[in-house]
C-alpha cells in the first residue's frame, strides 16, 4: 500500500470507468464523513465546466461513494458511477 498525500489528489482529474468521462477534478471536491466513525463516506465532485459555464450555469455535481474509487494513478482517479 503506497500513502498518497490529499493535497498530491487535487491535481488529478477524475475519470469513470464505465463511460471514459472526466468528471472533474479532484481538488474540487468536498468529502461527506461519518460524525460516528470518522470515515469518508462519499466524495462531492464540483461538475466539470469551463470559465463561462461556471459563471452562467451551474455545474452538475457527482456524489461517488468512497467504495467506487478502483484506482488512483499518477494522473488520474477511476471511479465506477452508474451514467445517468
Amino acid at each position: 500500500m503506497e500513502i498518497v498525500r490529499f493535497s498530491d489528489l487535487g491535481a488529478k482529474e477524475v475519470i469513470n470507468f464505465g463511460d471514459g468521462k472526466c468528471l472533474g477534478r479532484f481538488s474540487d471536491c468536498d468529502l461527506e464523513i461519518d460524525p460516528d466513525s470518522g470515515q469518508i463516506e462519499a466524495v462531492v465532485l464540483a461538475g466539470r465546466g469551463g470559465l463561462f459555464s461556471s459563471l452562467f450555469a451551474n455545474s452538475p455535481s457527482f456524489v461517488i461513494p468512497w467504495q467506487a474509487i478502483i484506482r488512483v494513478g499518477i494522473d488520474t482517479i477511476i471511479v465506477s458511477i452508474p451514467q445517468k
